[in-house]
Order: C-alpha cells, then structure tokens, then sequence
C-alpha cells in the first residue's frame, strides 16, 4: 500500500490545498492520502491560528468527495510541536508495511534541509513535491538533486494553484469576497463560526491577550515582563497625547518580540523583509531585532498596519520625521516601570510633560550609550537627533 502525509496549518484549507492533494493522489500513484492539521508548528507561530478543532473540522468537510483523501488529528492531539518526524514515525507505527510518501509544497522543499531531522524523515519516506508557485520548476528540480544523497524525491510537473491562506484571511477580515478560493462547506462553516473576522466596525481589533500567549512561550520571563511594561506605558503615552491607546499598546507589546530569537533566524527575517537596512544596523546584533520584529508580524501575523510596523522597525533606532506612535514606543522602551538607570526618572518626567524634548534627550542618551561601548551609529538614528534638535529649537 501507498500512504500519502500532508501536514499543514490548513488555516483555513482552501483550494489549492486541496489540488495539491488530489494532484499528489494522481501524479504517484497514492492509495491513500492524510492530511493534518497541525497544533504546534515550529515554523509559525500560533496566533493567529483558527481553533484547532474548527481547522479539523475545515478540512474534514473540504475532503468528503473524495474517498482517497483522510483526515488525521493525530498533530492536533499531540502535546508537543508538531515536527515531521514524530508524524512520519507515527505512521511508521501505524502502516509498517506500506510505502510512505511525504507530501510538501515547493516552498518547503527549498528549505527542507533545516527542518529537524531531516536526514531521518527522508531515510523513512519518499518526499513528493507539487509546485506552488509558477515558474518554480528548475529550482526545485536543482533542490531535489541536491538532497538525493540522502532519499528518494519526486518532483509533480503539475501547473500548481496560486493560493495564499493568508491572504483569504485578510479578505475575511475586511469583508471582502472570499468564496471562490474554497469548499463551498468551507465557506458555510467559517461564516457560521465566524472566524477570521475582525471584530468592531470597520476597526482593527488588537487582539493583546492572543499576542501575550505567543510572547509567553517565546521570549523569556525578563523580556516577557519588560514587554508588558513597555505596553503599559505606550498606553499612558497614547492616552496623553492622543494616540489610540489599545493600538499603543498592542505595538509596544510586540516590540521586542523577535529580541531572544537566534542570530541567524533575525537575520535571515532582515534579508528576506526587503526593508531598507543601512550598514551600521546590519553590523550591530543588538539593532536586528527591531527590523525583524516588523518584518516578523507582517509575515506570520498579517499585521500591515504601517504605523505599527514602523514603530517596532524603528524602536531602538529612531528615524527623523517619526509617527506620533513611533515616537510613543520608542520613548516607551526607555522608561518602562523596571528601568533603572541613572536620570530615568527625569526622562519620564519629560516624557509626560514634552515628547518633542523627550525624543531629542532620549536620542542624545542613546548616541552617548553607544559611543561610550565603542560601538557605531546608524543614519537613521543620526538623521533622528538632528531631526529633533532642529525641531526643538523652532520651539524656543
């Protein structure tokens, strides 16, 4: 027998899921494919996931025409993060005599030498391949050559179907139509559910209490607390001098949430953001995080809001001409309850009576830190205290 595995977030499972699978079914010859839906992935993160049984339930009632396509919940039950290999040894278990397939997109494919174990998963399975983005082809059939050392790969010629999960969940939440890329059950259940939508009319909702469960997992017990304060005191800003204070204080929640991520994985979020980054930043390990962080949101939470990717982009930096929220974080991080540095308690003072003169003291405090460490200094955050003194002199 040939079992199929495809594993995935299905968040939700639309068409070209479902095309992938059936074109798998077809293109090498499978008995019989299982899809799954996973729980804990070690690629993104989970907060912006649909319950875990309503994905379950999504992908049961997108694969009832077809008897060859299954269901697992096998990810969904189990208690620890969702890697390849402990699904590939459970079916292992489950089907000691058949064939096993893996079944991944050409997106997955390119990276699949850094996923755990890999070596294992390939020793186990025959990895199949189904293009998901037009033109792709050469590069996966390099990619494949590449790791035959180590198993057997198929690569499907199939013409693949250009779907985003992410951007059906973007068309939800801003009531747009959506229909066309799913199930048509798909459709019914998510609307009766209610899922993906935004909540309020026609206003973002800053799900906070969503983001802290990733934080908490994510970042250790002194930054998790650090960012709470900086939320904290982005919110008392906002409601000084104006700002929205939930929004306030959902970017300042979020501002340090790639800072305990590894070196390489910042700096790979910097390199692939396409974010205009300056030397001195790219060669200090302490800026990455803030560009990464932006980047980071945008990408696995689809937070396009620019005022807050620019206020988590910038917060450790500054910039000239920064947004009035920009300004909030950035001065939210240096005075939030656990600092304690000497004068912090005058920087708060004149961050509750002046922001103007508050960003230029916090920006000449920032300079002198980082030339008294012999360290450099970005354009930005030059232009920034140049910005701000010529700012603070039109005043006077």
């Amino acid at each position: 027998m040939r079992i199929g595995i495809y594993g995935g977030s299905f968040n939700p499972v639309h068409n070209g899921h479902i095309h992938l699978a059936q074109t798998a079914l077809r293109e090498f010859s499978l008995d019989r494919l299982y899809m799954l839906p996973s729980k804990k992935s070690p690629h993104r993160s989970m907060a912006e996931y649909a319950p875990d049984e309503d994905r379950l339930e999504m992908l049961r009632l997108a694969c009832n025409k077809d008897d060859k396509l299954c269901v697992s919940d096998f990810e969904i039950k189990s208690d620890r993060v969702s890697y390849t290999i402990y699904t590939v040894e459970h079916f292992r278990r489950e089907f000691p005599d058949a064939e096993l397939f893996l079944l991944v997109g050409s997106d997955m494919l390119l990276c699949f030498d850094t996923w755990h174990r890999f070596e294992e998963i390939l020793a186990q399975v025959t990895l199949c391949v189904v293009s998901r983005e037009s033109g792709d082809l050469p590069a996966l059939r390099a990619k494949a050559e590449e790791l035959s050392k180590f198993g057997k790969i198929l690569v499907s010629e199939a013409a693949p179907t250009v779907i985003s999960s992410t951007e059906i969940r973007k068309k939800i939440a801003k009531n747009k139509d959506f229909a066309c890329y799913l199930d048509e059950n798909v459709v019914q259940y998510i609307r009766s559910k209610g899922l993906y939508s935004v909540r309020g009319e026609g206003k973002l909702h800053y799900d906070a209490d969503d983001k802290k469960k990733y934080l908490k997992a994510n970042l250790s017990v002194k930054r998790y607390t650090h960012s709470l304060n900086v939320a904290d005191e982005c919110r008392k800003l906002a409601d000084k001098y104006g700002e929205d204070p939930e929004k306030a204080y959902f970017a300042g929640l979020l501002h340090d949430i790639c800072k305990e991520m590894p070196d390489d994985q910042q700096r790979a979020l910097v390199e692939e953001s396409g974010y205009t980054v300056c030397r001195e930043e790219l060669e200090t390990r302490s800026l990455l995080h803030g560009i990464a962080g932006a980047y980071f949101i945008k990408k696995e939470f689809g937070i396009e809001d620019i005022d807050i990717l620019n206020s988590i982009r910038f917060h450790t930096v500054g910039r000239a001409g920064m947004s009035r929220l920009e300004e909030i974080v950035y001065i939210g991080d240096l005075i939030s309850a656990e600092r304690d540095y000497k004068d912090v308690d005058k920087m708060r003072k004149l961050a509750y009576a002046d922001l103007n003169a508050a960003m230029l003291e916090a920006f000449a405090f920032s300079m002198k830190s980082v030339i008294k460490k012999g360290g450099v200094i970005p354009i930005c955050t030059a232009e920034g205290y140049n910005f701000y003194t010529r700012l603070t002199k039109e005043k006077i």
